[in-house]
């Protein structure tokens, strides 16, 4: 890839746009560990004092649950990722039979797989509180939708090792990039 197309664009944007939005989300992660830990905490007052609006009780087990995951967020992420597919790898580690390994083409997938790891990061987040929805029984929101939504993230979190746990199961022999 030479010049100003649009891989070298989206390779400039996300390294532009990359660090600063991890740093966002992990602002955002410690703020929502904090008001659902109020929120948890709010939850308790309300079900000690009784009365017909009281929330049930895994709501509330579920909002201190949720302050402990984004307080300590991404490690969750990394947790069940090493569990799923072993030791962590580089972004841009996986095989694909794609191209023909010029030099632009690892900085392409680079920028591809870091996308699809904020989209998997997002997506587990999401997941987060769909379950502790779940639990409030709102309409729409259901415990599969919820894991659903957390194994997907967990799975664009690691689409490296996705990949690669796919071509070793199905016996696929591709180009290397690394």
């Amino acid at each position: 890839m030479t010049g100003n197309d649009a891989g070298q664009a989206m390779i400039s944007l996300v390294r532009d746009v990359a660090p600063g939005f991890a740093a966002m989300i992990a602002i955002v992660c410690y703020v929502l560990a904090l008001a659902a830990f109020l929120q948890g905490l709010f939850r308790l007052l309300r079900m000690s004092n009784g009365g017909s609006g009281a929330p049930g009780g895994w709501g509330a087990v579920l909002s201190f649950v949720i302050a402990a995951i984004m307080a300590t967020f991404p490690s969750w992420l990394d947790a069940a990722g090493n569990s799923l597919f072993g030791a962590p790898r580089p972004p841009a580690s996986a095989g694909l039979g794609y191209g023909g390994g010029a030099a632009g083409h690892d900085a392409l997938l680079a920028a591809v797989f870091t996308i699809v790891r904020l989209v998997g990061l997002c997506a587990f987040l999401k997941g987060v509180f769909v379950l502790r929805a779940a639990a409030d029984h709102r309409p729409g929101a259901s415990t599969g939708r919820a894991c659903a939504h957390i194994v997907g993230g967990i799975g664009g979190w690691h689409i490296t090792g996705v990949i690669n746990a796919l071509q070793n199961s199905l016996g696929v022999q591709v180009l290397r990039f690394s």
